[in-house]
């Protein structure tokens, strides 16, 4: 019987100041069940112990890692940094890691699975275990699976969780970076809007990552900013062919006044809540509001 060769999959990892993190991360794709992948690094002038963890692998794997430090810091977050990565893939597929999470160690095996069955999706994410610094579980992040809901959800709330994602690359627009930056953040749901133009989503049933939210992500830094960044998207979208359900319309104008009236300390407790992360009190998530309001330059872009 003759053998299927097994796609290549490319792992992108942009990495910034995470030495706490990264060799966990690293090694959850080291430890993947699926057999033929590549895994792209490219640090963004750490000043932490980051480019030494992440060349110490690189030189334990070398026909697995390929590690890339910037000279110039890019300053767009880590979907800018994700690009620099891009150009360098060689594979089927393209998988984003970031730094500071964990894959579980069949992720790539069911989303490559998913994809060879499923040649019309372009998107392909999964559900998420959330975690805290020290890995303990405080949360789920749950997102709809079907195209129908994830297209419906987009003009609500981003129904594909970034760090799960695994893209198809041939149907990618040739001569294009794979984000599109447009914004301070926020450039994922950007990017997002134009593959619904493309092909297929969806997002599998399992938890298939370590989702961790802790004193320094991105994600949760400016969060009155972050929104309107998404409504600007939002309606961009609109404009170019998008069709947002008369539900989605009320929720966008509900959650504006929402956020236009509260005062910001609130919006990212209001929002750990909504998600499910609840085994933090309520002074904790104002605390970690405090820590998250101050950092900078951090790439766990979600």
């Amino acid at each position: 019987m003759k053998t299927v060769k097994q796609p290549l999959v490319s792992v992108i990892m942009p990495v910034y100041n995470a030495g706490e993190f990264v060799a966990e991360a690293i090694e959850s794709i080291l430890n993947q069940t699926y057999g033929r992948i590549e895994l792209v690094i490219v640090d963004d002038m750490s000043t932490d112990s980051s480019w030494k963890i992440i060349t110490s692998y690189a030189k334990r794997y070398p026909t697995i890692i390929r590690a890339y430090r910037l000279t110039t810091t890019l300053n767009h977050g880590g979907d800018s940094c994700a690009n620099e990565a891009f150009k360098h893939t060689r594979g089927t597929y393209i998988a984003r890691m970031d730094a500071d999470d964990r894959a579980h160690p069949n992720r790539l095996q069911k989303q490559v699975q998913f994809l060879e069955e499923h040649p019309e999706v372009i998107v392909l994410g999964s559900q998420a275990k959330v975690i805290n610094r020290k890995g303990k579980t405080t949360g789920h992040k749950r997102v709809p699976t079907t195209h129908e809901d994830i297209y419906n959800g987009y003009f609500i709330f981003n129904p594909i969780i970034h760090p799960t994602m695994m893209i198809r690359k041939s149907l990618i627009p040739k001569n294009r970076n794979l984000y599109k930056i447009r914004y301070s953040a926020n450039n994922d749901l950007c990017t997002f809007f134009d593959f619904l133009n493309i092909g297929k989503f969806a997002n599998l049933s399992e938890e298939l990552l370590d989702y961790r939210v802790h004193m320094h992500n991105d994600s949760l830094t400016k969060p009155k900013e972050r929104f309107m960044n998404t409504l600007k998207i939002r309606f961009r979208a609109v404009l170019e062919g998008y069709k947002p359900t008369p539900n989605g319309l009320l929720v966008t104008i509900a959650q504006a006044l929402v956020i236009g009236i509260l005062p910001e300390r609130f919006i990212v407790p209001l929002y750990l809540y909504i998600k499910g992360i609840r085994k933090i009190s309520f002074k904790n998530k104002l605390r970690f509001f405090k820590h998250t309001a101050a950092a900078k330059h951090v790439y766990a872009a979600r």
